[in-house]
């Protein structure tokens, strides 16, 4: 292989090591980013338990309010 070759390869790949380190960077960015969601997610989750929990209890309230106007 001629040095202009072994040259333009070596270039090739410190060229290549930066884009991969770039996209290691952009990839751990992204990943914080997801925990964060999944953090956010968990909670909205917690809320919507808390919410139907609630909207039973409406339910429940509703009926017996019924019963009692039915009597």
């Amino acid at each position: 292989m001629s040095e202009a070759k072994v040259i333009a390869n070596q270039n090739t790949i410190v060229k290549n090591q930066k884009t991969i380190i770039a996209n290691q960077s952009a990839l751990k960015a992204n990943q914080t980013t997801i925990k964060k969601n999944q953090a956010s997610i968990l909670k909205n989750q917690a809320g919507i338990l808390k919410n139907q929990s609630a909207l039973n209890t409406i339910i429940e309230n509703q009926k017996e309010i019924l019963a009692r106007l039915n009597k």
